[in-house]
């Protein structure tokens, strides 16, 4: 726990650079800098003992160089073998990742840079995001992002953690109506982790530009509603593209609940309900109030099958702009008071998540 209280600590001290050089790119730049380098840091310093799948993981990146480059790419389907164990169990996993575990193996085969490397990675690539999507305020979505869900789940969901931070630089290019870009960003994603390949629902959402706002907002609401419905009916053909995933089907897999995030989760319909009475006239608060709104709808459909759980994290991820375009509605001591509320509520829930035995911090030279 003394690691991530420090880490939080570290986070508000940083934040005085900010106060003191206001309106400074220099200022945010290396906020963002010595915060997600920290953030990197106890990712990749962790013991072998921190996060649920940290074994698997190493169990990767030392079977990677068993698998040459030409078995990746001539393999067929979304996945490449890359170990069998004495019973004869084959295991595979993304050609994508495996090429940047044997990109690494090219310098060192050491784990702790493999893992600082990848944490390095995720953690610059959703660092960039914040620098590239939020001009006034760097400092609350950074707050989002180490005490939300992305920080702690890049112990254990490695892969996906890293495919998510990957397809979050299609934002930019998808507003900006760079339509084979964004794909192109999606699908460099889906190497990396397959589900990646659910951001796609957001490619219409970010390139339509309605006239509408709010009558769009209220027929694309509903859409998103039935959203979690369609694995259901695609089970078949999902299961048989991605074996793999078949047992993510399970009924409450990993004993999913929400626990103290489902305050979290009623703030966030409140603040979506309130733009909507507002006619969503801060600029693409109605965009980023439809990917929070399906994050939600999938979320809740994850008490049910853990894989909607999973697929919800591509879009919680814009939680980190969510809460800074919910507070451009307000102005003065009510903006203020708004951002300590939620950012209270983000600690606890850091907390929280810290307090876990999985989480119970050692560094690997422990």
């Amino acid at each position: 726990m003394t690691v991530y209280i420090s880490l939080l600590v570290f986070v508000f001290l940083c934040g005085i650079i900010l106060v003191i050089f206001q309106n400074s790119k220099g200022a945010r730049i290396a906020f963002l800098f010595l915060t997600f380098f920290s953030c990197a840091l106890v990712i990749g310093l962790r013991g072998y003992n921190v996060g649920e799948d940290t074994l698997h993981y190493i169990n990767i990146f030392n079977n990677a160089s068993n698998t040459s480059l030409e078995q990746i790419l001539t393999s067929k389907g979304f996945r490449t073998p890359y170990y069998t164990d004495d019973y004869g169990f084959t295991d595979s996993i993304e050609g994508g990742f495996l090429i940047w575990c044997k990109f690494i193996k090219l310098f060192s085969n050491n784990i702790q840079v493999y893992f600082l490397l990848t944490g390095g990675l995720t953690c610059f690539l959703f660092a960039k995001f914040i620098y590239d999507n939020c001009k006034d305020d760097v400092f609350f979505p950074t707050l989002v992002f180490l005490c939300d869900s992305a920080f702690m789940m890049s112990f254990n969901l490695v892969r996906e953690m890293l495919a998510c931070a990957i397809v979050l630089q299609s934002y930019n290019l998808l507003i900006n109506k760079h339509l084979y870009k964004g794909i192109i960003c999606i699908l460099v994603a889906s190497l990396i982790h397959n589900t990646a390949l659910v951001s796609l629902i957001w490619v219409p959402i970010l390139l339509y530009k309605p006239k509408n706002r709010v009558k769009t907002f209220k027929y694309a609401a509903l859409f998103a509603l039935t959203l979690p419905v369609i694995p259901f009916i695609l089970q078949g053909p999902i299961t048989k593209l991605f074996p793999r995933y078949t047992s993510y089907y399970t009924t409450n897999y990993w004993g999913s609940t929400l626990g103290k995030s489902s305050i979290l989760l009623v703030i966030e319909l409140v603040a979506i309900g309130f733009m909507y009475r507002k006619r969503f006239i801060v600029q693409n608060s109605a965009k980023l109030s439809l990917l929070t709104l399906v994050y939600i709808v999938f979320e809740l459909g994850g008490l049910k099958v853990v894989m909607l759980s999973r697929i919800a994290l591509y879009f919680r991820a814009y939680l980190m702009l969510f809460f800074n375009k919910w507070s451009d509605y307000y102005t003065g001591n009510r903006r203020i008071l708004l951002k300590i509320i939620i950012g209270i509520l983000l600690i606890l829930l850091y907390i929280s998540y810290a307090s876990t035995s999985s989480r119970e911090y050692t560094f690997f030279w422990n």
